[in-house]
């Protein structure tokens, strides 16, 4: 027999937790995860079944009516070639186009050819990309950790308005990082927007926003933070991110997604590399966002 999907249940969380063991060098954010994924509602974490053992899981979610968020696609070193995420995303499209989804969306690193592959053969674009980016907790960036009384915070509505008419929006397409999920947040027909922890910013004499950096703590992980859109002059950005780097810690990891074209980047790659944030691959953009119509 060849591979079956279902839906996942409790029984399988213990074989769940061993293929994500694989991933990352055993750092993957899974564990951490996975049983508010079994119980969440409005998401669904199915598994690849070959002759009673699970191969291979991978989960969605609806971020807002009609976009469909695909993640956490992992297949066990020892049963590759049995087209496991192959079946997992043809899964997961069909349910997209049940359920009456506009869109469906994704992110993957750029080692993961496989994974680049089978999105690729079923019609996702590439709509963007990012470059990774983090100050681990004992890392030489979380010295740089400085409280400015410049930096206030600023209101949710007032810090979404701002991003909408950014720079740094308009070279992410659209995109906000929460860890490795991207929203929807300025993009064609569907929007929809992280929950922010916290936005603060610089304003100029006369009390207009004139840099901004938010907040959120991902959907996976105790003590991980994201700085999840950053924008401003490079002097700003210098006092935001110190800033922000203060106000957690404690944190195990500050994580950051930094919008990247094929030529160009944002000004946070510079102010994080300044402060010796660990930047993968050198500055090379390496994290892509795919999304496909659904039909």
């Amino acid at each position: 027999m060849g591979v079956t999907i279902r839906t996942a249940r409790l029984a399988d969380r213990s074989r769940i937790l061993a293929i994500s063991s694989q991933i990352w060098g055993g750092d993957d954010y899974v564990p951490q995860i996975i049983d508010e994924w079994l119980r969440m509602r409005g998401s669904e974490v199915a598994v690849a079944d070959l002759n009673g053992s699970v191969i291979a899981f991978a989960r969605t979610v609806n971020l807002t009516p009609g976009y469909v968020w695909l993640e956490g696609i992992r297949t066990d070193i020892t049963s590759q070639g049995h087209g496991a995420g192959k079946a997992l995303t043809e899964y997961f499209i069909e349910k997209a186009t049940r359920e009456g989804a506009q869109r469906i969306g994704l992110s993957t690193y750029i080692d993961n050819l496989a994974s680049i592959h089978v999105v690729e053969q079923h019609r996702f674009v590439r709509q963007a990309s990012f470059i990774l980016a983090e100050a681990k907790l004992d890392g030489p960036a979380r010295s740089a950790a400085e409280l400015s009384p410049l930096v206030s915070d600023v209101p949710f509505d007032e810090a979404r308005a701002w991003i909408v008419g950014s720079a740094s929006i308009a070279m992410s397409c659209g995109f906000i990082s929460q860890g490795w999920k991207f929203w929807p947040a300025s993009r064609p027909e569907v929007v929809a927007w992280p929950i922010f922890d916290k936005a603060i910013g610089l304003r100029g004499p006369k009390g207009s926003l004139r840099s901004l950096l938010v907040i959120c703590h991902p959907d996976h992980g105790a003590g991980e933070v994201s700085i999840d859109f950053a924008d401003g002059s490079p002097k700003h950005l210098d006092v935001l991110v110190r800033h922000a780097l203060a106000l957690y810690p404690g944190a195990k990891g500050i994580q950051t997604m930094i919008p990247a074209g094929q030529a160009a980047h944002t000004g946070l790659l510079e102010t994080v590399t300044a402060l010796e944030f660990d930047v993968w691959r050198h500055g090379e953009p390496d994290v892509f966002v795919y999304e496909r119509p659904v039909e």
